[in-house]
């Protein structure tokens, strides 16, 4: 996959995804390293700064990721990240992934439009044909805002991640292209 554009800004009615770089660094390592954004990912390693400066030289900057950091229109602050990965491009899917950082973001329906967003960019842009996300069962914030985007569950496997001493459920989650049949 080619690299993401740098000037590429997708806008939405609260919020707009802009590129992430790399003075967004020590941001995304408070965000990611957040009692509250840890609980719901499966990859639990905390994140160093070097750690992320390395993501964004070998996976951003290469294109093996679209990464983005969601930010709100009124005063342009940051408030989360939306990015896709995973990329197949014979199969033309990739993985979604989103977190929100901040906590006043939390409940206002901005992570459902960054999900939306990035499956508009990622159908219409990128021309892909699916894109997956992955939800611990538990967190119903985001299976609620994966099925508002217009994901579908496609499977439910139980106790599949052993996470803080006990096992937990997993969701996957599908979003088809409703224009695929004309790539």
């Amino acid at each position: 996959m080619e690299p993401l554009r740098k000037d590429l800004i997708l806008e939405g009615a609260q919020i707009y995804l802009r590129p992430i770089c790399a003075a967004d660094t020590d941001r995304v390592v408070r965000w990611r390293n957040d009692k509250n954004v840890v609980k719901n990912f499966i990859y639990r390693i905390p994140l160093s700064r070097e750690a992320h400066l390395d993501w964004l030289k070998n996976k951003v900057e290469r294109g093996y990721v679209h990464q983005f950091v969601i930010c709100r229109n009124e005063d342009k602050m940051p408030l989360g990240s939306v990015y896709l990965q995973n990329f197949e491009e014979q199969n033309k899917k990739a993985e979604e992934g989103i977190f929100l950082g901040e906590e006043q973001a939390y409940g206002k329906g901005i992570g459902t439009e960054a999900a939306k967003l990035m499956l508009q960019y990622a159908f219409e842009q990128l021309r892909l044909h699916k894109v997956a996300a992955r939800v611990l069962a538990y967190n119903r914030a985001s299976v609620c805002m994966h099925e508002k985007a217009g994901y579908v569950q496609e499977a439910y496997f139980r106790e599949e991640l052993f996470l803080d001493g006990k096992y937990e459920d997993l969701i996957f989650f599908g979003a088809i292209n409703p224009s695929s049949k004309e790539l």
